[in-house]
Parts: C-alpha cells; sequence; structure tokens
C-alpha cells in the first residue's frame, strides 16, 4: 500500500491575495470615515481578551469584524469557535461584515450598526 498527502487547502495565487488585502484596508479606511461621520463612537483595532476586533463600542458592548477572503478557508472559520464563545460570555455583540459588502452597501451597514448602538443625542 502507497501513502499519500493530500493538501487540505488550495493555494491561492498572489494576486487575488494582494487583491483581497487591498480591498480590506480599503474596506477598514471606508468604514471608519461613515462611523466617525455618524457619531458613531468605537475605538479601531481593540483587542478584547486576547482577540482583536477592527472597531469596538465599549458603551454598547458592540464590536466590529471584517472578514476578507482569508475567512473563507475551513481552518480559519473553525479557529473563530472558541473566539465566539468567549466574547459571547462577556457579553458582546460581534457584527461580522465582508469587505465586499462595506464596499458596495455601505447604508445598509450603517443601518445594522444603528440597531445595535445607541447615539446618544446631545
Amino acid at each position: 500500500m502507497i501513502s499519500q498527502t493530500i493538501s487540505l487547502f488550495q493555494k491561492t495565487s498572489e494576486n487575488i491575495i494582494r487583491h483581497s488585502l487591498d480591498n480590506s484596508i480599503l474596506a477598514i479606511d471606508q468604514l471608519n470615515g461613515i462611523l466617525k461621520e455618524k457619531g458613531f463612537h468605537f475605538q479601531r483595532n481593540r483587542s478584547i481578551s486576547n482577540y482583536k476586533f477592527d472597531f469596538y463600542c465599549s458603551k454598547s458592548k458592540v464590536a466590529i469584524e471584517i472578514d476578507s477572503y482569508a475567512h473563507e478557508f475551513s481552518d480559519i472559520y473553525n479557529l473563530d469557535a472558541p473566539k465566539k464563545f468567549t466574547i459571547a460570555s462577556l457579553g458582546i455583540t460581534v457584527l461580522k461584515f465582508t469587505d465586499y459588502q462595506i464596499l458596495t452597501d455601505i447604508e445598509e451597514i450603517t443601518r445594522a450598526i444603528r440597531i445595535h448602538v445607541k447615539i446618544p443625542t446631545s
């Protein structure tokens, strides 16, 4: 009997990875601008219990994650399970958006955030 190694992932071209990274950076910057413009108070690149989030509002206990191409791989998806449990146990709501959603429908993203975050009226 001959043993054989089977790769569990497909090699991704550098162009696809670069395109994804470029869009993720653009999406994060665009969302950051909209959050400020609409009066939301989020901290950027916030760590909570050894996990990083793109944005976090401590008053409303809402974190935002922007997922890109890498999160479509099953090994990355499976690594998120302990994170989901830990963060939920802290009473934090995590809103997940793709970079594509942010770049193509920012108004829907804003509505989704507004549902979970209370903006103080002054």
